[in-house]
């Protein structure tokens, strides 16, 4: 049976670019497309002066939606893919998560037509990684032609690495994971969600797959500093989980090139980093900290304000940490 991937679809260009790479991966996937599509009415609130619509001002309204979805049905049919359009009435971020519940992927773009100016993700773009029911990729708003920030995130150089792509090596400042699926991983779990959602990305697209892991030392309490005989035994320590890790993926993906990084600095500054030249990141919706009513870690949520590559969120639903050594 065909996967199903679902888009919203409202009309705007960065929704045009989370088609276009819906496309793409359902041509890799032998997926099909259900183009999303929700509309509302603005409402008012009476005051002495009662403003009233005109009575087809809600079928003018769908008319326009409807233009969009065919619109948008038109260019995944020309690209040889099955599609299927659905326009509902309602809240963009309700409608799409509903439908998530009977697809295997949603794709959605970080910004749509509404919000503020100053708000770096839309409401569907941070509802559906929190709420949905099936993975979902995020679209940068700058995507495809991934543009840079005015002032990059600082240079993290890993403290762990099998990488062939040193900075020394590659004449780089910083590491390169171009044409990598990177994948943000504890250094101290050897199997969880978000590992095996990766290897399985990285299988699909033939790409390498790049574990990423933070032991975050940083942020240890002042009254403490490990000393630098603590700090070696303890990258050593999540060197060894990682390639545990690896290890235990080579049942399902024998074949699958792994490579892993690990640094001690604040996780969202290298996880943004990395997007700045891998070609997919897959992150969790939830970390380690937080309370147990956020859904959508803080991490998380500052990769997809700030990424620019596409980012698969794999929804963990509960604090339950993976298998360790």
């Amino acid at each position: 049976m065909s996967h199903t991937i679902i888009v919203g679809i409202d009309g705007s260009d960065n929704a045009h670019c989370a088609l276009q790479w819906a496309i793409a991966h359902a041509k890799r996937t032998d997926s099909q497309i259900r183009i999303v599509a929700a509309y509302t009415v603005p409402g008012v609130n009476m005051g002495p002066a009662d403003i009233v619509y005109p009575a087809d001002f809600d079928v003018a309204v769908k008319k326009t939606v409807e233009g969009i979805a065919e619109a948008a049905a038109a260019t995944v049919t020309e690209a040889g893919v099955p599609v299927s359009t659905t326009i509902t009435p309602g809240d963009a971020s309700g409608v799409m998560v509903e439908h998530s519940k009977n697809a295997d992927l949603a794709v959605v773009g970080a910004r749509g037509r509404g919000g503020f100016a100053g708000r770096l993700l839309g409401s569907v773009a941070l509802a559906m990684p929190a709420h949905s029911h099936c993975p979902t990729v995020v679209i940068p708003s700058t995507w495809p032609s991934r543009e840079m920030p005015q002032t990059p995130l600082p240079i993290e150089l890993p403290v762990r690495s099998n990488s062939p792509r040193t900075p020394e090596a590659s004449g780089q400042r910083r590491l390169d994971f171009s044409g990598e699926v990177v994948a943000a991983v504890s250094p101290f779990e050897t199997d969880t969600p978000v590992l095996r959602a990766a290897a399985a990305q990285a299988a699909i697209y033939g790409a390498p797959l790049h574990l990423v892991g933070v032991t975050a030392t940083h942020v240890l309490s002042p009254e403490w500093m490990p000393t630098q005989e603590h700090l070696v035994r303890m990258y050593d320590e999540a060197e060894k989980s990682v390639e545990a890790a690896i290890e235990a993926l080579r049942g399902d993906f024998p074949v699958l090139d792994v490579r892993f990084s690990l640094f001690d600095a604040p996780a969202t500054e290298v996880l943004v980093s990395a997007t700045y030249t891998a070609d997919l990141m897959v992150i969790g919706s939830r970390g380690r900290g937080g309370f147990a009513s956020t859904i959508l870690g803080s991490t998380s949520q500052g990769v997809l304000s700030h990424a620019v590559c596409p980012v698969r969120v794999v929804r963990v639903t509960r604090r339950q940490p993976g298998r360790r050594r």
